[in-house]
């Protein structure tokens, strides 16, 4: 019985079909593949319609992400506690007015003792007498923009004085913090200031400089009116510094104590006036370099 073959195709010398025996080398490089690659996409899409496997992808997930936050605090509770600044933003609309009512006219205010709660002070918005980091941040950022403004007046505004404004107030209230820290370490003076209340007191004084400077841009021309206002806001803030930090320190029990602490505090009050004078004087009274004619 013999059996009926189909069309036998000739081969070429290079073993494949005479057909493809004219085609170029390069064209079997570019034969269509995209069957041998549709299984696993495929079995992607099988994975995730079940929803067991789905269920555990979300559960992995989650989990990693709260391990990565619990390693994240970790790492920065080393050198700030989140739960500790967090309280340092607990403000409202009623504390902000009235802290900076304080801020520039403090001599209405009677109550300067700040309240604890077992041994903790208690947030900003409870204690209008509880330092905060709000105002001093947001009166940072307004500061930086009103220097751009003054600088646009002056026609000498660019972009990268924002940066060298903001990096410079940075730098200074360092410099400010390490000179309070290392007076309270070298005149042995204790006190129940953390270095965040530092930065908070160090900060208020961002405010009186926005009020001077305003003034300035009110004045023009005149410059009794920014010095009217230099002077107004520096003894208010010498004056709320020292009422503020004075019931936060308490000296060692020993000859001379309470006139290391008044020295201490005279030297802080002090030094608000000087680096408002400082960071304001050479903006708002800028004076551009003429040339000589030869």
């Amino acid at each position: 019985m013999a059996y009926s073959r189909g069309p036998v195709q000739r081969q070429s010398e290079y073993g494949v079909p005479s057909g493809q025996a004219d085609m170029p080398p390069s064209a079997n490089l570019f034969q269509d593949t995209s069957g041998a690659l549709s299984y696993p996409p495929m079995m992607a899409q099988q994975l995730m319609s079940n929803p067991m496997m789905t269920t555990a992808a979300m559960h992995y997930g989650q989990e990693l992400t709260s391990r990565g936050q619990v390693v994240v605090e970790q790492n920065i509770n080393r050198f700030v506690a989140i739960s500790g600044l967090k309280t340092y933003f607990a403000v409202d609309t009623k504390y902000v007015l009235q802290k900076l009512s304080i801020v520039l006219c403090p001599y209405m205010h009677r109550n300067w003792a700040p309240m604890y709660q077992s041994e903790q002070q208690v947030p900003p918005r409870e204690d209008i007498n509880a330092p905060d980091l709000y105002i001093p941040v947001m009166s940072f950022v307004t500061y930086v923009l009103l220097t751009g403004l003054v600088l646009g007046t002056q026609q000498r505004f660019s972009p990268e004085q924002l940066g060298i404004t903001a990096s410079s107030l940075l730098a200074w209230l360092l410099v400010e913090v390490l000179v309070i820290w290392l007076c309270l370490y070298l005149l042995a003076v204790s006190s129940q200031l953390r270095w965040l209340d530092i930065v908070a007191y160090s900060g208020y004084k961002y405010v009186s400089m926005i009020v001077s400077v305003v003034a300035s841009l009110i004045g023009g021309e005149y410059r009794a009116v920014y010095y009217i206002a230099m002077g107004w806001t520096a003894i208010g803030i010498a004056y709320f510094m020292i009422q503020s930090l004075r019931l936060s320190i308490q000296p060692h029990v020993s000859e001379g104590a309470s006139k290391l602490r008044n020295y201490f505090l005279l030297l802080v009050a002090l030094l608000q006036p000087v680096m408002m004078a400082w960071l304001t004087y050479g903006l708002v009274f800028y004076q551009p370099i003429t040339q000589k004619a030869p």
